[in-house]
């Protein structure tokens, strides 16, 4: 089985590979730490499976189930993520994701899951097992479903901290748009503050994290 591995920390890269490299049946044909590097390289090897964090630098693992999709690759995509994001979870799964494993598993756990994923099978860790990426209910309250792809998108850059200015740099659309973006998204959740997306992002079990204080400052004071 070929597997490509995807993470933009290289201490976490470098013993990935060097663990699934020993593995029997397994052969790493591929290492990247950016979705800038994955994605030529996604094209170009095919592999069987890409191991691929969910957050990066340069975006996220969406982008890569996206690029697969688009090329109708047979390349299967298990996520790896720190975070036990519900809603995040789901939402990959609808994208096309064939497994979550979370980074606190053992190795004999992630192992169970490439193999897996590979075999054609979905894998999710125990806790997450009663996950159903059919239904609404199991993505989060029903105003979270009218949310559109980029809404949800922007609406978890929001609550993290992102100013507007750099939401625009990262999507490459103009603040303007932005502005457009967030009043579409407090319209369809009832909200009018960012303290109010916060809050509400708290309910639905999605992770606060501040990029940085400086942007968590420069953003908590736009509001709509």
């Amino acid at each position: 089985m070929r597997l490509m591995i995807v993470d933009d920390h290289e201490i976490v890269l470098d013993s990935l590979a060097a663990v699934l490299s020993d593995t029997p049946g397994i052969k790493v044909v591929g290492t990247a730490s950016s979705i800038r590097v994955a994605s030529p390289m996604l094209l170009d090897l095919v592999p069987d499976v890409v191991l691929a964090d969910l957050a990066l630098d340069d975006g996220n693992a969406s982008e890569l189930l996206r690029l697969a999709r688009r090329g109708r690759l047979p390349t299967r995509i298990l996520i790896l993520t720190g975070l036990s994001d519900h809603l995040a979870v789901t939402e990959h799964l609808r994208e096309g994701a064939a497994g979550i494993v979370f980074k606190a598993q053992s190795i004999p756990e992630l192992v169970s899951a490439v193999r897996i994923v590979a075999s054609g099978g979905r894998y999710l860790p125990p806790s997450l097992s009663d996950i159903d990426p059919a239904s609404d209910a199991s993505a989060g309250s029903a105003t979270m479903a009218t949310l559109s792809r980029r809404e949800n998108e922007i609406f978890r850059m929001v609550v993290k901290g992102w100013a507007l200015k750099d939401i625009a740099s990262k999507l490459f659309i103009s603040i303007k748009t932005v502005e457009s973006h967030r009043t579409n998204i407090n319209r369809k959740l009832g909200v009018r503050t960012i303290a109010d997306l916060v809050r509400l992002a708290a309910t639905q079990g999605i992770v606060i994290a501040p990029r940085s204080s400086s942007s968590s400052s420069s953003s908590s004071s736009e509001t709509s």
